[in-house]
């Protein structure tokens, strides 16, 4: 039996298959959590419909029960356009994070196991691995990328709509699906009366507010880009905020250092502003992203959103995304991404650097006016 760290890839024998899923907690699966499958093309675009935890397609099958979920998957049989197959576990309308689950344990063909601790984990869904071919042969990688909004919000990143609630209490008004209560995030001023911050950090919240030692503010979504994670959010009768300056034109260099700059663990780690250090690690995301670029600065919940800076206190890029079981493999979207939509906004960001080289001292006291914890929630 081959045992698979996460990150790491094998061949299967064939194009169909069969694996079976078990976690620590042998009620969940049913009742608490499920498991979906996506089939994507290689820039993971949809391709087709999900296959729900009990509603099969016809390139899979399910079977097993509550305590072993067994599938069937005939990988040649995947829609038009479709290389790949995501396997995803998640919690029932994100009620809740996996970590309920504790550990997973997955068997492909009997030849093949990937086990994975969730103890820790907060996320309402995670990517657990995906079936994917290449040079004709099909492969499987074993993954732990998380969203912390659950299966239907990582559809709505990639395009695809999904109903994640459980199939048998949509009928029930006090099983209803709810969107979550509340979340926090970072945002900077891009402007004197714009931010700049994630779109899944105000997903489906009706009521957003900024908050620093400067105040707190009512704010409201102008244009948000799900796909590229991008929300633009106005504040009015505020006083005018100190706008960042954004890099133009080249972009970051591999192991150049950078600074990220945020509002973490909101409540639990003091209000002010944390600071943390670390390199450009890779210029490309998953999967080859050439929209996002991995960072070694350490980032926790509440870091999404924060600004990326270079040694000259331009912005570089904005945090989005972790993966929960690597270490430091953080993702922050360009600067080139971001100003892109900026300018699809019709907003006018600096992007003119200062010239100067900070100290990571100075560049928080530069930058902390210009910083904002996001405070978004559902009355």
């Amino acid at each position: 039996m081959m045992v698979m760290a996460p990150g790491a890839n094998t061949a299967l024998g064939a194009a169909q298959c069969s694996w079976t899923l078990e976690c620590g907690n042998p009620s969940a699966f049913g009742d608490y959590a499920a498991v979906a499958l996506l089939p994507l093309d290689d820039k993971r675009h949809p391709k087709g419909e999900a296959a729900l935890f009990q509603v099969s397609q016809a390139w899979m099958q399910w079977s097993g029960g509550q305590e072993k979920i067994c599938c069937n998957l005939n990988l040649g049989q995947l829609p038009t356009g479709a290389d790949r197959v995501l396997l995803v576990v998640y919690t029932f309308s994100a009620m809740g994070p996996v970590s309920d689950l504790r550990l997973l344990r997955l068997q492909i063909d009997s030849q093949i196991e990937f086990n994975l601790n969730l103890s820790d984990n907060g996320e309402s869904a995670i990517i657990v691995g995906e079936f994917y071919c290449r040079n004709h042969q099909w492969k499987f990688r074993a993954l732990a990328e998380g969203s912390a909004y659950g299966l239907a919000a990582l559809g709505r990143r990639i395009g695809l709509k999904i109903d994640d609630a459980h199939p048998h209490r949509r009928s029930s008004s006090s099983e209803q699906s709810r969107p979550a209560s509340g979340a926090t995030g970072t945002g900077f001023a891009v402007t004197s009366t714009h931010i700049l911050t994630c779109a899944h950090v105000i997903e489906d919240m009706k009521e957003i507010h900024i908050a620093s030692f400067e105040g707190r503010h009512l704010a409201e979504a102008v244009v948000v880009d799900q796909r590229n994670d991008l929300a633009l959010l106005r504040v009015q009768g505020a006083p005018a905020f100190k706008p960042v300056a954004f890099r133009d034109g080249v972009g970051c260099d591999l192991g150049e250092p950078v600074v990220a700059l945020g509002f973490p663990l909101a409540g639990l780690a003091g209000g002010g502003v944390h600071v943390t250090q670390g390199g450009v690690s890779a210029l490309f995301g998953l999967h080859n992203d050439s929209s996002l670029l991995q960072f070694t600065a350490p980032i926790q919940p509440g870091s999404s959103g924060s600004p990326l800076f270079d040694a000259a206190g331009s912005v570089v890029g904005m945090v989005t995304s972790t993966i929960p079981d690597a270490q430091n493999m953080n993702f922050a979207v360009k600067a080139g991404l971001a100003l892109a939509f900026l300018d699809a906004c019709g907003v006018e960001p600096t992007r003119t650097p200062t010239g100067r080289t900070f100290s990571t001292s100075q560049m928080a006291r530069e930058a902390q006016q210009s910083l904002w914890k996001i405070e978004a929630r559902n009355p």
